[in-house]
């Protein structure tokens, strides 16, 4: 349920004053504000953010993008080769299409050599950055998964 506010008035000498209806809908409240109040007018009548909740729809956005944060943690530490191979082949193809002037979809298109060479060009430029992710990314979860190692102290 919402919380709707409007101004009313309920003599015709007297001035106008906030009421507060918890309704579904803005109509729903129009009809409760006549029903209890009964009402010369109504004006204003507004959706208004319950502030005593103590921030529950920041915390709900919040918990939400801390889940998000932790699933990612959890998917590079888990899998760093792939997500780095991704990540840098990805890089690396929009460098390619940056440095040759063509999208990936002009490639397809074109039917020259000098496109085709483009477009090796981009691939195998995304290929490499890629397997460098990889082997980075393997050699990083090495790292991660390797027990600690006591630490000898010579005298």
């Amino acid at each position: 349920m919402a919380t709707w506010k409007a101004d009313i008035k309920t003599t015709p000498t007297g001035s106008t004053y906030s009421v507060t209806v918890e309704a579904g809908a803005s109509y729903v409240a129009k009809q409760e504000i006549e029903r209890l109040y009964r009402p010369i007018f109504i004006q204003n009548l507004r959706q208004v953010h319950n502030d005593s909740s103590s921030g529950s729809d920041v915390s709900g956005g919040a918990s939400v993008v801390g889940v998000g944060l932790l699933a990612a943690c959890f998917a590079f530490v888990y899998f760093t080769p792939w997500v780095l191979m991704f990540i840098l082949g990805g890089f690396a193809t929009w460098v390619g299409e940056v440095v040759t002037g063509q999208s990936l979809e002009e490639y397809t298109q074109r039917d020259d050599d000098f496109g085709h060479r483009r477009a090796a060009f981009v691939v195998v430029l995304a290929l490499l950055a890629g397997g460098f992710g990889f082997v980075k990314g393997d050699e990083i979860k090495k790292g991660f998964d390797a027990p600690d190692a006591p630490v000898e102290v010579k005298k």
